[in-house]
């Protein structure tokens, strides 16, 4: 699933989910060499340097059933035209 995360800063990213359930998040961004985990903390999700980041949007992959993903993950809008 392809993803847009939001820091701060309000520095945008498009990332690539890896792995996720309800307390993490495993995303390949681009130009990181590594992966990063995303910790959910309260209602936060969370870099592995304690940034907030937000996530923006999801975008499903064609192909790839993500009728039972994980509600906790949920941004606050979803993207426009694809039902989740």
């Amino acid at each position: 699933m392809r993803m847009t995360i939001r820091y701060e800063g309000g520095m945008r990213v498009e990332a690539v989910l890896l792995a996720a359930n309800r307390e993490r998040m495993r995303v390949a961004i681009p130009f990181e060499r590594d992966t990063t985990e995303l910790n959910r903390v309260d209602a936060c999700w969370l870099t592995e340097d304690s940034q907030q980041v937000e996530i923006e949007s999801l975008i499903p992959i064609d192909g790839v059933d993500v009728s039972q993903f994980c509600a906790a993950v949920y941004l606050r809008t979803m993207t426009a035209g694809r039902a989740l």
